[in-house]
């Protein structure tokens, strides 16, 4: 399994390149889409679609850049349709260079398998960040991508508009750490962590969530 991972722009988002040689899918584009070509083309790799965790600014910035160069399909979850139509952080979208990011070709559902680049992708609505936020695992891999839902030690931010904490939390320990055995999570932003150290030693769950919700 092909898993490259680049972090750009100002904010430090996590952009991803998954899939089966030589067919690949971008995950989150956030900044820096000609770093992501640069190594597409390098490897001879051909991208299929473009999957996005969720709709704020820095994971969306460079989707238009890159459906431009390569007319593949996007998705993402429907319920996040509200921050691609909005005119949220302007200055942000100019720090990002950013173009308005097109409407997803495909919605990201739950329980509905998204079969691209080669890999099977399960997708785990976790809404909380966004309402539209989505957590996509590889079965076979046991690799899963999890956008700002968590981090190595935290979770996403729940003060930008449609943020819930409580929903966020119960995404989180209800949903995603409901998924059975151990998992390398891949997040938005931050390093990469495992499924079972985020449940034994995430400081917003266990006994310290009674005190933050």
């Amino acid at each position: 399994m092909i898993l490259e991972r680049f972090t750009v722009g100002p904010f430090a988002e996590n952009c991803y390149l998954v899939g089966k040689a030589p067919r690949v899918a971008i995950v989150d584009p956030g900044a820096e889409s000609e770093r992501v070509v640069s190594v597409i083309e390098a490897n001879g790799w051909t991208p299929e679609a473009i999957l996005l965790t969720h709709g704020h600014i820095d994971h969306v910035a460079h989707v238009a850049h890159l459906t431009e160069r390569y007319a593949v399909p996007v998705y993402m979850h429907r319920t996040d349709l509200f921050l691609l139509q909005s005119a949220q952080f302007p200055e942000f979208a100019k720090m990002l260079g950013a173009r308005p990011c097109p409407p997803p070709d495909h919605h990201l559902e739950e329980g509905v398998p998204v079969e691209v680049a080669g890999l099977r992708l399960r997708v785990l609505h976790t809404p909380g960040h966004t309402p539209g936020s989505v957590c996509l695992l590889d079965e076979e891999s046991r690799e899963a991508l999890v956008g700002d839902t968590v981090f190595y030690r935290g979770v996403g931010r729940t003060d930008l508009p449609g943020g819930d904490f409580a929903t966020l939390a119960s995404s989180v320990r209800d949903r995603l750490f409901a998924v059975e055995g151990d998992w390398r999570l891949w997040p938005g932003h931050g390093p990469e962590t495992r499924m079972d150290e985020e449940r034994a030693e995430n400081p917003f769950f266990g006994a310290n969530i009674c005190a933050l919700v």
